[in-house]
């Protein structure tokens, strides 16, 4: 299993790993998942950034995000928009 840090690890943010096929991610919940994923390497499809589009929608398998603002765009139940969802546990997504 390959694991891609995208962030420094500091002991006072949570720190939480996200599941990709057999890479894994740890990623804080400083900021929404997308930047994150990039910063690992992982390219997502986007447009706009701020959950109007749902360009950037991909499956939850398990885990929990949350929004800090709703997203405009319609979430399908079982995924989330990584442009603005802030990962809060260890989670396992599958790209579309």
């Amino acid at each position: 299993m390959t694991t891609l840090i995208s962030k420094p690890e500091h002991q006072d943010r949570e720190v939480h790993r996200v599941l990709l096929g057999k890479k894994q991610i740890l990623v804080t919940e400083d900021e929404p998942l997308l930047p994150q994923l990039e910063r690992a390497g992982v390219q997502v499809e986007y447009q706009c950034r701020e959950g109007y589009c749902s360009s950037c929608m991909i499956k939850l398998l398990w885990g929990k995000v949350s929004y800090p603002v709703e997203p405009l765009a319609w979430v399908n139940s079982g995924y989330m928009l990584t442009c603005c969802a802030i990962v809060k546990s260890d989670i396992e997504i599958a790209m579309l």
